[in-house]
């Protein structure tokens, strides 16, 4: 088929377009062609080969403009892909065809009008200033409190001396054969008939599930347990995998170092985006924010019901004391940011002319897996394996984005 087609931006906004598209007559002679050749193969009339039914006998049977139409919808499937690569537009909606001028003698022209992100100019980005909190120093309770979470680890269940359980007891409870620890909790309707209930004696519940289904059950309670824990000391740790104490707390030091840089690092980079982002107005299509969120609400509602969740979505939005247009707002918002936070890193990208390729990126990979005592080729895999190996490459080049503004930055730390 001719592709000597013409196309023009007749109209064009900040989050809209409309575009036309003329097709020479000989493509739409062609295009009527070959709808004719394809409904002449399919089908089947006494006294004709396959494929050689005359046109007259199409148009009697099914009527011209079926075959009009469905030139014309070929035509806009095929020249609109043409016309949007050649005056480099990306549609960001569904386009809304109008047709201005059809003849299967002459050229076929359309329009389509679609939503479009806008252009990113950028501010000036160098010498941004910023006030980010304090930087807080590691302190001894903080390691205290990792080594509480490793000494929880190891604990074990004993017994607990008591006569009656109480709200929040550790409880040993016996049906039939069957022995199991359970946490007497005034709101589970299950083990709230525990709470005041004598050890050694046998209560009987029945009751009704969050799922609304029935429960039954004659239970012993056998005693009360505990968790005892063990003493922050040499054997812990060696437990723990270290040689002492003192190797589990320096290792405990370095990961709450690490992760306290880390924290620091993703703040300054909000900062630093969120200094940019003030410089600038970015609209964006209310179609486009719609449709994404549209999508949002329909994972979280998929999310809900494969969990086998014990609540709805009409729930959730109870407990989120919302009404869905509340929601929908809320969490309209919240795209917006993204995307306009994305639009400007990509535009940061360009503009610093940052970028990684596959080498490199397989590099950086490697590097980082050394870091981490991982196998290079094993880690590159699983990036790939899940999907993840663009999203890596972003985030890599999203850091040299950051390292850049950070060269020029003022950062003042707020006083706690």
């Amino acid at each position: 088929m001719s592709t000597n087609a013409e196309y023009q931006i007749t109209e064009r906004q900040e989050t809209e377009a409309t575009i036309q598209v003329s097709v020479p007559a000989d493509g739409v002679l062609q295009q009527i062609d070959a709808v004719y050749k394809e409904y002449a193969k399919e089908v089947r009339v006494p006294g004709f080969r396959k494929g050689r039914v005359p046109r007259s006998f199409l148009d009697n049977r099914f009527g011209r403009d079926v075959f009009l139409q469905e030139a014309q919808d070929e035509l806009q499937r095929k020249y609109l892909p043409l016309a949007l690569e050649s005056l480099d537009l990306r549609p960001v909606s569904r386009p809304e065809m109008d047709v201005v001028s059809f003849d299967e003698s002459d050229a076929f022209v359309f329009r389509a009008t679609f939503a479009t992100l806008p252009e990113i100019t950028l501010p000036e980005t160098s010498g941004l200033e910023i006030e980010v909190p304090a930087l807080k120093d590691l302190s001894d309770e903080d390691v205290q409190e990792a080594l509480e979470d490793v000494q929880q680890q190891f604990g074990v269940l004993g017994p607990l001396d008591g006569e009656t359980v109480s709200e929040g007891d550790l409880v040993r409870v016996k049906e039939g054969e069957q022995e199991w620890d359970t946490r007497a909790m005034g709101e589970n309707p299950v083990t709230q008939h525990l709470v005041g209930a004598a050890v050694g004696s046998t209560i009987d519940v029945d009751t009704e599930l969050p799922d609304g289904k029935a429960f039954k059950a004659t239970l012993e309670i056998i005693g009360l347990r505990q968790i005892i824990l063990p003493e922050i000391d040499d054997d812990l740790a060696k437990d723990a995998g270290y040689d002492d104490l003192a190797s589990l707390k320096a290792d405990i030091q370095e990961r709450l170092g690490k992760r306290r840089d880390e924290v620091r690092r993703q703040i300054l980079q909000s900062a630093l985006l969120e200094a940019v982002l003030e410089k600038m107005e970015i609209p964006l299509p209310a179609p486009f924010v719609n449709d994404l969120v549209d999508e949002e609400i329909g994972r979280l509602r998929e999310s809900l019901e494969r969990s086998q969740s014990d609540q709805t979505f009409e729930e959730y939005l109870e407990t989120r004391e919302q009404t869905e247009e509340e929601f929908r707002t809320e969490l309209g918002g919240s795209v917006e940011a993204r995307i306009r936070r994305e639009l400007v890193l990509q535009q940061l990208a360009e503009t610093l002319e940052v970028a990684i390729d596959d080498e490199e990126l397989r590099s950086l990979a490697e590097a980082e897996a050394a870091d981490y005592d991982e196998d290079p080729i094993r880690f590159v895999a699983r990036l790939k394996a899940e999907d993840r190996w663009e999203s890596y490459r972003q985030s890599k080049i999203n850091e040299r984005i950051f390292s850049a503004l950070r060269e020029t930055a003022t950062i003042k730390e707020a006083k706690s």
